[in-house]
């Protein structure tokens, strides 16, 4: 697994943490909301209490199953199973039971379909995947749908892409890969001197680094014949 898929799917167990921090939260709403329904009475506290935790475990279970269908999913997906791994991805992404889980069932989804030369595919199931990301995953579908534009050979897409992601995530640790991709972008739909820029602010950026160095290899001139 590469360090890309390494990151993105690593933010899984923070994001699941997150989702039972918001259903307790929601739980506690709902009561405060309907107190003076409950009264003071004993029974309604108990009936309350009830409706609470059965509304929790129900939320719980059915964001637990997404997770066991997403790894099952994963699992397919790296044992060379893809139709498998698919029909799991459709269902996570489809119940809708967490937001997180059905983010990462779009990106995997476009990892299975970019290999097969899938290239439009790929593309909007990484958008679908940005729109339903919670905040945590947003900038790995935003990344995946950079380098899949340039996969594709749409270098004027990818450059507009690339920007978008720089402005809004400049700071994330794919800035330098997605950069990266600006400048080839930029240099294959004739924009030699926006991407002459990006290569400088990449050796700028990001020094002792692949991409630093990448960046210092493109802007020397080119060797004179001798």
């Amino acid at each position: 697994m590469t360090l890309k898929d390494k990151q993105h799917w690593s933010a899984k167990s923070e994001v699941k943490r997150d989702e039972l921090k918001d259903a307790l939260a929601q739980t506690l709403d709902w009561l405060i909301l309907r107190r003076r329904e409950a009264g003071m009475a004993l029974g309604a506290a108990v009936i309350l209490g009830l409706v609470a935790g059965l509304f929790l475990y129900g939320k719980h279970s059915r964001q637990n199953a997404a997770w066991d269908k997403l790894s099952l999913a994963e699992l397919y997906a790296y044992s060379g199973k893809p139709d498998q791994a698919q029909t799991l991805l459709a269902q996570v992404a489809e119940e809708g039971a967490s937001p997180a889980a059905a983010s990462l069932a779009h990106m995997l989804e476009g990892d299975l379909r970019l290999p097969r030369g899938e290239a439009d595919l790929a593309l909007a199931a990484y958008e679908k995947a940005a729109a339903t990301a919670p905040e945590a995953l947003k900038p790995f579908a935003l990344a995946e749908k950079v380098l899949t534009l340039e996969v594709a050979g749409k270098p004027a897409e990818c450059a507009a892409a690339a920007q978008d992601f720089l402005d809004a995530y400049a700071d994330s640790l794919l800035a330098p890969m997605v950069h990266s991709s600006l400048a080839r972008c930029q240099l294959a739909s004739g924009q030699g001197e926006a991407a002459r820029t990006a290569l400088q602010k990449i050796s700028l950026q990001y020094p002792n680094t692949p991409w630093g160095a990448w960046a210092n290899s493109r802007l020397q001139p080119p060797a004179t014949p001798k």
